[in-house]
């Protein structure tokens, strides 16, 4: 039975990564590019709803990816002991997932959405971008860009750490 449980545990575990990781990238690669045929106005009442809307279930997804790993990594798998983290490869690849996981996902919840909020937020700013004026929207979204590539920095290594596995 326990073998049972972990393959369902370890079921779970990819689909709330695949929702955590797929939902960021969809959002930052597939949908802001595709609201940018809006007017600035319009952009940023979809894009404040769209965050909005999604960033509780892409925290509570993250959040259940580091759950599982850890379950999968102690109750059901071989780490049983604190020794069996630095003195084992699969306990130093999987402390290093787990680190660079709370990491990636800390840093999205108070640093990439927050800027993102205050960005979609800043009214004056995107109306400013619709009269004509683009330079100071563009700077603040490029901005956002670049914090949110931290997370996915962070995504890309726990894959690669993931592989190693």
């Amino acid at each position: 039975m326990p073998w049972e449980l972990r393959q369902v545990l370890l079921v779970i575990h990819i689909l709330l990564a695949i929702i955590w990781v797929g939902g960021i990238l969809f959002i930052g690669w597939g949908v802001y590019p595709a609201v940018l045929q809006m007017s600035f106005i319009r952009q940023r009442q979809m894009l404040l709803a769209l965050m909005q809307w999604s960033h509780k279930f892409l925290t509570a997804a993250g959040a259940g990816v580091i759950l599982t790993g850890i379950m999968l990594g102690t109750v059901f798998g071989p780490i049983s002991e604190w020794s069996d983290i630095w003195d084992t490869r699969y306990g130093n690849i999987w402390v290093s997932a787990l680190i660079i996981g709370v990491i990636t996902l800390i840093w999205g919840v108070f640093v990439g959405y927050k800027q993102s909020i205050k960005v979609l937020s800043h009214i004056a700013l995107w109306q400013q971008a619709d009269s004509g004026d683009k330079t100071p929207l563009l700077k603040a979204l490029a901005k956002i860009a670049l914090l949110e590539s931290v997370e996915v920095a962070g995504f890309i290594a726990l894959i690669s750490l993931m592989v190693l596995l």
